[in-house]
Parts: C-alpha cells; sequence; structure tokens
C-alpha cells in the first residue's frame, strides 16, 4: 500500500488484494491462475472449491439497530507489552539468539544429514561431487548466512560468487565455503523426514516444522501493544505451486499469500498464516491468526476483506475489539445501504457494542467498530480543495493511523531483501 499522501488516497487505506469481489477463502479463480511464461498447464483448482458467500444480516430487521449513538466502555488492555525474557537483548546478536538459537540449526542439520542418508547413491554416484561428511551446526550458519548476503550482493548464477572472474568475484564467498561443499549442502537441505510423510499430510508438509517454529517465537518472545492490524503479504513465486495465488493490483503479482498479524505503530509480525488453499471459511482463519491474543482486549484493525458483523460479534465474545471498512453484504443493515448523502455527511446505526457508519466524501465509506463512538472530529490530512482540516469519523481517522501495520513490516524487510531468485 501506498503512503496515501495523493488526494486519491488520503481519505482511506486501500488494500487491493482485500478488495477482490469473492468472500471465500480463496478469493478468486484468478489467484490460482497459471503463470504462462514458466508453466504451460493450467493450475487446478481445489476439488472442494466452491464460491462462498458471507451470510448476509441485511435481513435482519431494523429495529435491531438503533440511532442512538451510545459508545462502548472500553477495557483497560490486560496485556503486558514487551520482551518476555527478564534481560532485554543489549546486541543485535542478542536480538537474533531470542528467535533463532542452536535447536533450530541442529533440527536443520538433524534432518538434512538424515535426507542425504536416504538418499546416499545420489550423493556418491556423481564423480563431479566431493565426498560428502554430515554437515555440522558451524557449517549451517555459514550456509544460511551466505544464502542471506547472496539477497543484498546481486548475481545471475550461484556459481558467479565463487568466480574467479576479475569483474565478478567475491573473495568473501569462497573464504567460507568452497563451492563444491557450499552445492552438497543446498543439496541435502531439508526441513522434514520424507519418511513421516503420508497422504493426509497438507500441503505444507515440507516446511511445516520451520513455520511452527517461528511462529512460536513470534508470538512468545515479544508481547505486542493494544492495537494490532491484520492484513496480507506475500512471497514472490513465479514457479509451478497449486497455491500460488495471482493479484494484479499488487506490485509482486505472483507468489504465496500469507496473512499477518502485526503490531501497528511498529510492525513487528505477532503471528502469521499461511494460505494453503486449505479449504478454510474466512472467519476460522481470522479466529487462527488472532488466538493466541484472546482475552486481553486488543484492538485489531482490519479491511473490509475480513470484517463482518458476525466476525465482530465473534471476536467481542473472545474479548477482542475491531475497526475497520466493511462491504455492504457483511451485514451492513439496508438503511444504511440505500440513503444518499452529501459530501462529508455521516449516517449510523448501531446494536449495543457493535457501530456501523457510513461517510460520504469522494466515495462512500463504511465502517464497522466495537471500539469508536459515532462523533466525527478533524483530521490531519488537509483538504486541497478548502485548504482546511477534513472532518472524518473517529473510527476512520484510527483505521488509517493504525492499519499499517503490515505495510510497516513489509518496509523493514525491504531494506535488507534476502529474495533471490531460484539460480
Amino acid at each position: 500500500m501506498s503512503q496515501f499522501d495523493d488526494e486519491s488516497d488520503e481519505e482511506l487505506c486501500v488494500d487491493r488484494l482485500s478488495d477482490l469481489s469473492c468472500d471465500s477463502d480463496i478469493k478468486d479463480h484468478s489467484e490460482l491462475e497459471s503463470d504462462n511464461e514458466s508453466d504451460s498447464e493450467d493450475i487446478p483448482l481445489p476439488t472442494n472449491f466452491t464460491r462462498r458467500t458471507i451470510s448476509s444480516s441485511s435481513d435482519e430487521s431494523e429495529d435491531e439497530w438503533s440511532s442512538t449513538d451510545e459508545p462502548p466502555v472500553l477495557e483497560d488492555f490486560m496485556g503486558r507489552p514487551g520482551v518476555t525474557s527478564n534481560a532485554a537483548p543489549e546486541s543485535l546478536i542478542d536480538a537474533v539468539e531470542s528467535f533463532i538459537k542452536d535447536d533450530f540449526f541442529q533440527y536443520l542439520v538433524d534432518e538434512s544429514n538424515r535426507y542425504c542418508y536416504q538418499n546416499i547413491e545420489r550423493f556418491q554416484t556423481s564423480r563431479k561431487t566431493i565426498k560428502w561428511r554430515d554437515i555440522t551446526i558451524a557449517e549451517m550458519k555459514k550456509f544460511l548466512g551466505l544464502i542471506i548476503l547472496m539477497g543484498q550482493v546481486r548475481k545471475d548464477k550461484r556459481d558467479d560468487y565463487w568466480s574467479t572472474d576479475p569483474c565478478l568475484e567475491t573473495p568473501f564467498f569462497p573464504k567460507i565455503t568452497s563451492k563444491d561443499r557450499f552445492r552438497q549442502i543446498w543439496a541435502a537441505w531439508h526441513f522434514n523426514n520424507n519418511e513421516d510423510i503420508t497422504e493426509e499430510s497438507g500441503r505444507l508438509v515440507k516446511v511445516i516444522p520451520i513455520i511452527n517454529y517461528f511462529s512460536d517465537k513470534f508470538i512468545n518472545v515479544y508481547k505486542p501493544k493494544r492495537n494490532l492490524s491484520l492484513d496480507e503479504g506475500m512471497i514472490p513465486w513465479r514457479g509451478r505451486l497449486f497455491f500460488r495465488v495471482y493479484n494484479a493490483g499488487k506490485l509482486t503479482k505472483y507468489g504465496i499469500l500469507v496473512r499477518i498479524l502485526s503490531e501497528s505503530d511498529t510492525g513487528y509480525i505477532c503471528n502469521f498464516e499461511t494460505y494453503a488453499a486449505q479449504g478454510l471459511r474466512l472467519v476460522e482463519t481470522i479466529q487462527t491468526v488472532v488466538s493466541p491474543f484472546t482475552g486481553i482486549w486488543h484492538h485489531v484493525y482490519m479491511d473490509n476483506y475480513y470484517n463482518s458483523v458476525t466476525d465482530a460479534t465473534q471476536l467481542l465474545e473472545n474479548k477482542i475489539r475491531i475497526c475497520g471498512t466493511i462491504r455492504k453484504n457483511r451485514g451492513l443493515p439496508p438503511y444504511l445501504q440505500k440513503t444518499c448523502l452529501n459530501k462529508g455527511e455521516t449516517i449510523f446505526r448501531r446494536k449495543k457494542d457493535i457501530l456501523l457508519q457510513v461517510w460520504q466524501s469522494k466515495r462512500r465509506v463504511s465502517l464497522i467498530s466495537t471500539t469508536h463512538s459515532a462523533e466525527m472530529q478533524e483530521s490531519h490530512n488537509i483538504d486541497r480543495t478548502t485548504r482546511q482540516n477534513n472532518i472524518k469519523t473517529n473510527a476512520l481517522i484510527d483505521y488509517n493511523k493504525y492499519m499499517k501495520g503490515v505495510d510497516r513490516a513489509g518496509q523493514y524487510l525491504s531494506y535488507y531483501s534476502i529474495l533471490t531468485k531460484n539460480i
């Protein structure tokens, strides 16, 4: 998402990925379109794929919704934000070791050595390969360090990092390990025991131990402050993959979709869920991502792909309050859908703590909140026509303020990207 500085975007945080029209967990057939540049066959849709529509609550009686604004009484935040260990990290190395300890490297070493011995003939038949010796923790650390460095030092071919050509050479790489040993570890690098994989294993079975390891670390090493944002991220991938998604509105058009829960002001990734076309209902996905943070009154900001009156009710029961935009078929009463408004006008309806509000600017904005009143206030954005501060709803001002956590995380990751082509 952009920084919303220009006139067209300053009034509302917009995520084009979330604006796709399908309401099922698989948002659109286009998410699974094949890459014509690399694939000759279409990627099939899951056999259990159906277009599901979240049932609209617009048929509810208007009497259930009140025009009287009785703002909710907000509870005190019960969490203890900050690093959970007794001693806060004093250096960058300490911070890294809070998330990646030797047990992680030992696991990679064990699985990679196991994979080699399961396929020992492959590692011994070629005359070009050096004699196999077991990988050590020190070697695995060097190996991963070089992979991270490859994201910063770009070359067209992997072997170019060990080139002796004066125009291409990077002396640091051959000082750490030889080209043949790097190739050997690369070929053996493995994350799970193939002999434990069954037909019932999920599509992420090859990498699920690593996903679980980091998910657990993100949840337990640091506890976030009250305000969180739930949004999507994309891991670039243009190869063949059953659950690869496509979205023309994103800078990264092909990739693996990840739903991310992050701290709003820092961008710290608190939890994540990797989409693998599991056929889960949207509400199940939301519950999975936020489940470690229930019961302490977090405020979660989400866009219109995730929000509905039903979801807001269920999250409120789990002591989570929400705020964000909402689609009209997610429970918006007919009165709010049909009433015409002039620019700057707003109407609302409330059912206990759930506020539904529509505000008219250059376009119509529908909001849901279990946190805010229906009041309006001045925002910091200047109207370019009147040269005065815009008057906006409280919910929209806070939504624009706290919805950018995942964008902030992506911004930080882009500074030291480790992404490389499969060279």
